[in-house]
């Protein structure tokens, strides 16, 4: 065979190979982004606003791994019910005294983290965590939590706290219950 033919086949090959592997590369992506945007919903789109396309998806599959990291569990039936009475204080306190309601409530939704696992020491990692099993969830909390300190400013109003307890009694509702932790496990 010529030398020229097998030059041009072998050539022909790679090119066929090459646009191979590059069409499967680019099918991946696509999966891995359909995926992250199935799991983490319009934190996916606020994630990737934020910080581009690149950047933020490997943003949320940090997050995903700092997630897995982490030994979340469960609460008994007592430390539920005992939870669960701190609410009804926090909001019977509330009721007569708004920030301190809300505040007791911002702290109280803290405690349940720490007892689960979860990170508690700063409010942007609480958030990044609860982004993964709650995403649907976490811009109420951080809502909530942006009410909670606008009322040591002094610039919460009533109907802002109002809120904020409810957006803090969603969250609160599914960390007591637990959630879907299972989640961060199909990714």
């Amino acid at each position: 065979m010529d030398p020229v033919v097998i030059v041009i086949v072998v050539a022909a090959l790679v090119l066929v190979v090459g646009v191979v592997l590059v069409v499967i590369a680019r099918s991946r992506s696509r999966s891995r982004r359909a995926a992250l945007r199935s799991h983490f919903g319009d934190e996916y789109d606020r994630v990737v606003g934020e910080y581009g396309q690149r950047d933020g998806e490997r943003e949320l599959r940090a997050r995903l791994k700092r997630r897995r990291e982490l030994e979340v569990r469960e609460l008994d039936g007592g430390e539920r019910d005992r939870f669960g009475k701190a609410w009804e204080s926090a909001q019977a306190t509330f009721v007569e005294h708004p920030s301190t309601g809300l505040r007791d409530a911002d702290l109280l939704v803290q405690q349940v983290m720490r007892e689960r696992g979860y990170p508690t020491e700063r409010f942007e990692e609480r958030a990044k965590m609860i982004s993964v099993d709650h995403p649907d969830l976490v811009e109420r909390y951080r809502s909530a939590h942006r009410t909670s300190t606008d009322v040591e400013d002094g610039s919460a109003d009533t109907e802002n706290m109002r809120q904020a307890m409810v957006d803090h009694r969603y969250l609160f509702d599914a960390l007591l219950t637990g959630g879907d932790a299972d989640r961060t496990r199909r990714l």
